[in-house]
């Protein structure tokens, strides 16, 4: 039983052009021009369904980057936060701390830097193990 086949005629646009793909084709090996053009065509198909997952992986790391856009947006209004709380907390400090007389300046001083001390050990135990570190080489440098 014959295979069903499905015919087109092909009109090419001029004859240098039809010229070409006679010669590419028996350049590249094919066994005739059909074969060729069918090559020619089975490609651009296959191009076609790459160009879409192409598409689809640029639309998931186009999410993946507003996704990490917007998580480094709260960050930053978080850490705003922070030296606005901060800043807030030192202005009411300082007005509300009264300043040594000189003579008592140097244990005053020396007091000061006991409760920076005792400041830092008590952040420190509050972050992760990795920054805790950092703090303690802080701590001990000084």
């Amino acid at each position: 039983m014959a295979k069903p086949r499905i015919e087109r005629s092909l009109l090419f646009p001029n004859k240098e052009f039809r010229e070409r793909v006679r010669k590419a084709s028996k350049d590249r090996g094919f066994r005739s021009e059909q074969a060729f053009i069918l090559a020619a065509c089975e490609r651009e198909i296959r191009r076609g369904d790459d160009t879409e997952s192409v598409t689809q992986f640029e639309a998931r790391i186009a999410a993946t980057l507003m996704n990490l856009a917007k998580q480094g947006q709260h960050l930053q209004t978080l850490v705003e936060a922070q030296v606005a709380i901060t800043d807030v907390l030192l202005k009411y400090v300082i007005t509300c701390v009264v300043e040594p007389p000189e003579d008592a300046l140097p244990a005053a001083r020396v007091r000061a830097r006991l409760r920076y001390d005792k400041l830092i050990r008590a952040a420190a135990k509050e972050l992760s193990n990795k920054n805790r570190d950092t703090l303690r080489d802080m701590v001990a440098d000084d």
